[in-house]
């Protein structure tokens, strides 16, 4: 059988003061699905732009910072401000606090905008194109925050590496064909709780939803290597973390595992 070729569209849009990067794995790069990649990164520049206008906390007429200043209009009439707020409390819930929208006694959920944008962009504008013909997979990357997902009954998956700390060393490869995927390290943690004897350096975690990646990568940065064990039982978390003293600790539902390569589906 002859070796698939695979050819990649891609573009960066520029917003929320970082750079988004779109990939389209296709087996026949047309001009049709030129046009429909290029249609959905035009819906996301739009959408992107829209919802830092409602969340970024330096705008001064922006929902959050209408809200902060005790207008309670965004919690009551904005749909898109009623389900981060939601997602925020119920984020907080789920990791004891070691994730938290608030900083300086003010709500800022801008640790989870970002990870929340992406995740709702890429449903309704990426996704969809994996019914077109010859499109084998999508995904959306900021950072170290990527979702992504591939056609169903397609063979392709997509090669993820987490590296070392502020280096291009390679740690872990995960080979996923569907899911979201957020790193978090000391340099760049939400401003959260964070306990004192912690020798936590970094942390990855695996989903279904990158909001819930992007939380439970800072929970276990602020939870620490004594208490973030227990989290990642109870709630059957997938990923690796880095440790001064431990070294490596990979993890699947909830179990460690040593081996750095994983297969996921």
């Amino acid at each position: 059988m002859a070796e698939i070729k695979y050819y990649y569209l891609t573009a960066t849009i520029k917003q929320m003061n970082t750079d988004f990067n779109i990939v389209l794995a296709t087996t026949d790069p047309t001009e049709a699905v030129q046009q429909v990649f290029d249609e959905a990164k035009h819906h996301i520049e739009i959408d992107l732009h829209e919802i830092d206008d409602d969340f970024s906390i330096e705008k001064k007429d922006s929902l959050v910072s209408r809200f902060q200043k005790g207008d309670q209009d965004p919690l009551i009439n904005s749909e898109p401000f009623q389900l981060v707020y939601d997602k925020t409390i119920i984020a907080e819930q789920m990791t004891q606090h070691y994730y938290s929208a608030y900083f300086n006694g003010k709500y800022d959920p801008t640790g989870i905008i970002k990870g929340w944008a992406m995740e709702r962009l890429f449903n309704n504008y990426l996704k969809p194109l994996l019914s077109t013909t010859a499109i084998e997979g999508v995904s959306f990357k900021s950072g170290e925050d990527i979702k992504l997902a591939t056609r169903r009954d397609s063979d392709y998956r997509w090669s993820i590496n987490i590296n070392k700390p502020n280096t291009d060393d390679n740690l872990s490869s995960y080979y996923l064909q569907n899911g979201a995927i957020a790193t978090v390290n000391n340099l760049n943690f939400e401003r959260v709780p964070r306990s004192r004897d912690s020798q936590m350096e970094q942390v990855t975690i695996l989903s279904d939803d990158l909001t819930d990646s992007v939380v439970w990568a800072n929970a276990g940065i602020s939870a620490g290597t004594e208490l973030f064990p227990e989290m990642i039982v109870r709630s059957d978390l997938t990923g690796m973390f880095i440790d001064k003293k431990l070294g490596i600790v990979n993890f699947r539902d909830g179990s460690v595992s040593t081996n750095k390569k994983i297969f996921l589906k």
